[in-house]
């Protein structure tokens, strides 16, 4: 049987560590091997790291071979609207991407497509949504709950009992307090200390985080 060609929507500095993951898990298996990029804004024929660009969303629109698509995009609404761009293609899966130095507890739940980096802790009874993404050396604790799409940046340490919506972005070495509630399409500043619940559509930064918008 032919192995299935793993892409990587994404050929910037996030896509092409992503590759790296792939290389790591999925390129190893018995069922998929790593086949290139696929990126709008780049030069077909591009290769990066010894993988070439192999065109813009159109590429995979007329790809009619099985194929596994992995998000190497850290903007969650982009990653969304991408999802539902080919989400009916039945030859196109959707795998998920555990780099081997990641700890994930074996009472957690991962959803589709979801992307974990090394050094990123997901802690028991934890949820990971759909194409969510943890960075390297992100924690997730007890459990928490991550919506769908929603990037958890570097070093970003979501405590326990934490509920997270979809769609959000979770800053560079943010921290959020046990049990609280954030909402979807938020975003969190770097470096943010969250301390109270932070509504829908909002962007919060600063110790403690405050709206900003």
């Amino acid at each position: 049987m032919s192995r299935i060609p793993v892409i990587v929507y994404g050929a910037g500095g996030l896509g092409r560590e992503v590759m790296q993951i792939v290389l790591l898990t999925l390129a190893k298996s018995d069922e998929y091997g790593a086949l290139g990029y696929v990126d709008d804004g780049v030069e077909p024929g591009t290769i990066l790291n010894g993988f070439p660009v192999l065109g813009g969303g159109d590429f995979l629109e007329n790809f009619d071979g099985d194929a596994a698509l992995v998000f190497g995009i850290g903007d969650p609404s982009i990653k969304a609207r991408l999802y539902d761009r080919f989400k009916d293609k039945s030859n196109i899966k959707f795998p998920s991407v555990i780099h081997p130095g990641a700890s994930i507890s074996s009472y957690a739940s991962v959803g589709r497509g979801v992307v974990a980096d090394f050094g990123s802790y997901i802690s028991l009874d934890a949820v990971l949504g759909d194409f969510v993404f943890i960075n390297n050396g992100a924690s997730i604790g007890h459990d928490a709950r991550i919506g769908a799409f929603t990037s958890v940046m570097p070093l970003a340490a979501i405590s326990g009992c934490v509920t997270v919506g979809e769609r959000c972005l979770i800053g560079v070495q943010c921290s959020v307090k046990q049990g609280l509630s954030v909402g979807d399409d938020v975003m969190i500043g770097m470096g943010s200390v969250v301390l109270s619940d932070v509504p829908d559509g909002t962007t919060v930064v600063g110790n403690p985080a405050r709206k900003i918008r």
